[in-house]
Parts: structure tokens; sequence; C-alpha cells
């Protein structure tokens, strides 16, 4: 298949009705402790770090009061995907580094998920305030329970693609690996992001900031990795949040 020809969408499989867009509750979030220590750099086998372990536990007991854990989810088919540009039935197009990241897709889930605000304005406060470790550790819960919401909307994807037979890829946010945050707009275009309080501003940040919106593809199960990373198809050197080698092809200087 050349650069420029659309990958068909497969018409011979049975088609799948699409999911409109609909309120996701995701009730009881759960960080990972060793993803918190990691983010605010907190060493829990060093006497001097104790105390700031027994802040975060204590900090955890409080999330069911601090956070409102909601998504928004819409699933699409897809009618046309070539290497920089998806089209979905509801007529929503991403542009960017697509091609690679969502290959095989024959739907589309398009997602915001939020934690709410409560939890970013008690660590800003926190930091205003000059304390600057219990700020950050409550930057760095509120971080890793909107990761941890996010995987959990990704389960569920999973869950409704594996009753169909299908399967999934690793979600895909605008603003990382080839996709530019601009494409936050389409994004948003699509879901009605009011009905769980997030917006997005003209420099298409979303507000509240402990918000993540993606794409998660779907298609078939021999064809498509939910583990897999973004990295294996990006082809960006110097990014500083890659978790996979480089391709030999896209090493400069190796043209072999």
């Amino acid at each position: 298949m050349s650069a420029g020809t659309p990958d068909p969408v497969a018409r011979d499989l049975t088609p799948i009705a699409p999911v409109p867009p609909r309120v996701v509750h995701l009730p009881g979030v759960c960080p990972e402790r060793d993803a918190i220590y990691r983010l605010a750099h907190l060493q829990p086998a060093r006497p001097a770090h104790r105390r700031w372990v027994v802040w975060v536990d204590q900090l955890l007991t409080q999330l069911p009061r601090l956070t409102r854990p909601r998504g928004l989810l819409r699933i699409d088919a897809v009618t046309a995907l070539e290497p920089r540009r998806i089209v979905l039935a509801d007529g929503t197009t991403y542009e960017g580094a697509l091609g690679a990241f969502l290959a095989h897709s024959r739907l589309v889930a398009t997602y915001i998920v939020t934690i709410g605000s409560a939890l970013e304005r008690l660590a800003r406060g926190w930091l205003r305030a000059g304390k600057v470790m219990q700020g950050t550790l409550a930057d760095a819960v509120a971080s890793v329970s909107v990761e941890a919401l996010s995987d959990r909307l990704h389960e569920q994807v999973r869950q409704w693609a594996r009753a169909r037979g299908l399967d999934v890829t690793p979600p895909y946010s605008p603003g990382y690996c080839g996709l530019s945050v601009q494409q936050q707009r389409p994004l948003f275009a699509s879901l009605p992001a009011h009905r769980i309080n997030v917006r997005l501003t003209d420099s298409c940040l979303m507000l509240p900031v402990k918000s993540i919106s993606g794409l998660i593809g779907i298609g078939p199960p021999d064809k498509v990795r939910p583990g897999a990373y973004p990295c294996e198809a990006c082809d960006h050197p110097d990014c500083m949040q890659r978790r996979a080698p480089l391709a030999a092809k896209h090493v400069p200087g190796n043209h072999g």
C-alpha cells in the first residue's frame, strides 16, 4: 500500500453498532503508590522520607472526598485511515501521526476522563503557602489518580471490544506521539464535555488540569496490541518520554 493510499476499512465484517456519547462513572480511583513515589522523587526506604510516605497514605484516604472521577466515551466506525489522517463515521477528522498508531482499527473510542479540580486546588494552595513538599505530593497524587482513571476506562473499552471479538490499541492523546495538541479541538467538538465539567481553553489546555483525553483504536485481536507502546511507531529521536527503543530505521545516520 502506498503512503498516500487510504487503508481500506474491512467491509466483509459484520457491522458493529456505534456507541453514542455517554457519561461513564468510575468511582473508587486507586492510584499506584509506587508511581506517586517515582513522580515525587520519594524514596520510601530512606528514613528521612518516611514521614512523607505516611503523609501520602493519609492523603489517599481522603481521595473519595477530594475527587469526582468521571468520564465521557463514544465509539465510532472508521471510514478512512491514512498515514496522517483518520476519519470517523460521525465526520470527525484527526490529522497527525495516526496511521501507524491506529493501524488496523475498525472503530475508534474517543474519551475524556477527569478527577475534578478539588485536589489540584489543594496542591496549588499548599504551594502558594510555601508548603512545597505537601503541594508537590498532592499534585503527584492527582496526576497518578487521573492516569489510573484513564487506565480503567481503557480496560472497559477493551472488555467491550473483546465481547465483540476485537481488541484495542493503547490510548493516544493529543499533545503526544506526533498528535498535535490542536487535535483537542475536533475531539472536544465530538463530545459533550460540559456534562463532566471539563472545558478546553483557547490554548487547548483542559480544565480541570487533571483530565486526560484520547483515542483508542479497536480492531482484530491479531492486529492490535493493547500493551504496546506508541513509542514503537514514533520517529522522534529526542523525545524525553520515550518508553521503547527507537526503531533502527529511525536512528539518525542509519540508512540500512
